[in-house]
């Protein structure tokens, strides 16, 4: 067992940083200030406890439920809560797939109502 203690390690620790740190972008409040960060962990559970976790598409209640954006913020929408609605996994599918078909300028495909 003794032996063991004599062995020489293979490798050593690495001199410094080997690399920077990307800078947090403009107006960013630090950490947890991303996408799914603790802010917006807030603002999902407030949204989910306001919509009762129903769908405000189909009505379906489940604790199974995406918060999302009425308007996108690609598309100038905001954070703001009255922005934001509970959907189900599916309708929330059903949506982003007509916005991506709009986006892209494809007719036909699946078409929602939801807003």
């Amino acid at each position: 067992m003794s032996r063991l203690s004599s062995i020489k390690p293979r490798m050593s620790a690495a001199e410094g940083r080997p690399f920077a740190l990307p800078a947090a972008p403009e107006g960013a409040d630090g950490w947890g200030s991303g996408r799914g960060g603790r802010p917006w962990r807030r603002i999902r559970a407030a949204i989910l406890l306001r919509d009762s976790y129903t769908c405000q598409a189909c009505g379906l209640v489940t604790q199974q439920l995406e918060v999302d954006h009425i308007v996108n913020k690609a598309r100038g929408g905001s954070d703001d809560d009255a922005n934001l609605q509970a959907l189900c996994v599916d309708c929330h599918k059903l949506k982003t797939a007509s916005e991506s078909a709009e986006g892209s300028g494809r007719s036909g495909g699946p078409r929602s109502s939801i807003k």
